[in-house]
């Protein structure tokens, strides 16, 4: 590790035990961290962070006052939040529990380290941290967020596409695509993709928005396969979309119109809704599944009725989420959970997708356990279709397999 690398960074080292923070302090400068501050608990802490900005925090969990929890949770509201290890002796339950507060949160958590702490799992997490983190939270949305806002964006070309590849873990050839909404406004800069999916949702526009991104998806599979390039494109599909029967003939002519075949494309499916009318939802899927179209449950694990979905839907593909990738290597908790629902899903017959990997160590890991397939940044972040080509053009000689 370049010990320079954290040279300009800040480091905020909480505990009320003297000895710790003063072992800490001294593993941080012997990383190459030079700016280094002490605060004896969570108020002392907060104080500081109000002041100046930190771009890493090492917090105790079990501080008299104001103890690990509650700084985190104040520290959820502040505009500037720094990347956190969380320090501690703590059972493995209420670690990973700990976690579990951190995503909810939106916190960035990097790790915990058990006391008393050594130089190699510092260094392993520290490893993790990202310049972007840190950085001050993204203005609210003033875009008006209404029908007649969507639809004018939908028709000039607002709904963008970035593609997050799909990666093969054994080989490491480039097998698919993730399209991800970059919806860009050229008042208001780039609404994030959620808002614009919320909005479409509430305003009955959720199958123009899909269907516009499905076309986008569609020219840019064929212009790929036109240079030799042989992908699988996948696209988020809300379960609202499944309302009516007719996005069927809806999708088969978006993907016709441009010489594909539905088998080069995945649908992905998020739990963003519960299923209250199971025969309705299943009418257009059984259809697309068996025009040849792969389903995919996305995010599985995250929704209390996740198993329930993968028992009735006739998906083709497992996403585990990057929660659980996340936490497998840290404790055997982590690890029970993603391998129960890794095990789960290839008895189900689904190809496995692990979900936001970003070390060598989440990547050995999900192949071992049994994943088939990855992508997260460890891979490569979300590219434009030139820079897909590109990089496509780089890896391993692609085989061309529509089944």
């Amino acid at each position: 590790m370049p010990r320079n690398r954290f040279s300009d960074l800040r480091a905020l080292v909480v505990d009320d035990d003297p000895l710790m923070t003063t072992l800490i302090a001294m593993l941080l400068r012997d990383c190459g961290f030079v700016q280094v501050e002490i605060a004896g608990g969570g108020q002392a802490a907060l104080e500081h962070l109000s002041r100046r900005t930190v771009h890493l925090l090492i917090c105790d969990l079990n501080m008299p006052g104001m103890d690990g929890v509650q700084l985190m949770s104040r520290i959820a509201a502040l505009e500037q939040r720094p990347a956190i290890i969380l320090v501690s002796g703590e059972h493995s339950r209420i670690l990973d529990s700990s976690r579990q507060f951190a995503e909810a949160k939106q916190l960035t958590l990097l790790g915990v380290l058990r006391k008393p702490v050594a130089r190699d799992p510092l260094i392993s997490l520290l490893d993790l941290y990202r310049p972007e983190i840190g950085l001050p939270r993204a203005d609210p949305v003033h875009a008006p967020m209404d029908a007649a806002y969507l639809s004018k964006g939908i028709g000039s070309g607002a709904a963008r596409l970035r593609y997050q590849p799909k990666i093969d873990l054994r080989s490491g050839e480039l097998i698919g695509v993730e399209a991800l909404l970059h919806w860009t406004d050229p008042t208001f800069g780039v609404v994030p993709s959620v808002h614009v999916v919320d909005a479409a949702e509430r305003c009955d526009l959720i199958d123009e928005l899909t269907l516009v991104v499905l076309a986008q998806a569609a020219h840019d599979r064929r212009t790929a396969a036109d240079k030799g390039i042989f992908l699988n494109f996948a696209i988020n599909v809300s379960l609202k979309n499944l309302r009516d029967a007719d996005i069927v003939e809806r999708m088969l002519e978006a993907v016709a119109s441009e010489l594909g075949e539905p088998a080069d494309f995945t649908l992905e499916i998020t739990e963003t809704h519960l299923v209250d009318d199971l025969a309705k939802i299943l009418e257009p899927l059984l259809r697309l599944r068996l025009f040849g179209f792969k389903i995919s449950l996305d995010d599985y694990g995250t929704g209390a009725s996740s198993m329930q979905l993968l028992s009735q839907l006739p998906s083709t593909e497992l996403k585990i989420d990057r929660s659980f990738v996340t936490a497998a290597p840290r404790s055997m908790q982590g690890r029970a959970f993603m391998q129960s629902a890794v095990e789960l899903g290839l008895q189900m017959g689904q190809s496995i997708v692990a979900e936001g990997i970003e070390t060598e160590e989440e990547r050995a890991l999900a192949l071992e356990l049994g994943c088939e397939i990855g992508q997260g940044y460890l891979f490569s972040r979300p590219l434009i279709f030139e820079d897909l080509v590109a990089m496509a053009g780089k890896m391993p000689q692609l085989a061309h397999d529509a089944s």
